[in-house]
């Protein structure tokens, strides 16, 4: 599952995302994935961007890259889990 974990990171990276937001970005996703299950990659980006994540925009795969990471990690501890 590391892969799953490197895959992600390296996504949300070239995705816009900086390394040192990480752990909040991932937090804020993981609020968002669990709120609305099966939400496509535009509504997504939209919650976010609610957030205040205005540079990240994701796709369909990071989505489904990150929904596959929380599952393992369990949902409570994911972000924290993700950006180690």
């Amino acid at each position: 599952m590391t892969n799953i974990r490197q895959i992600l990171l390296d996504r949300l990276t070239r995705q816009g995302l900086d390394l040192t937001d990480m752990e909040p970005f991932l937090r804020d996703l993981t609020h968002v994935l669990s709120a609305i299950p099966g939400i496509d990659s535009v509504t997504a980006n939209v919650k976010l961007q609610g957030l205040g994540w205005n540079g990240v925009k994701l796709d369909y795969q990071s989505i489904q890259l990150a929904v596959a990471w929380f599952e393992y990690c369990g949902q409570n501890d994911a972000g924290k889990k993700v950006a180690s």
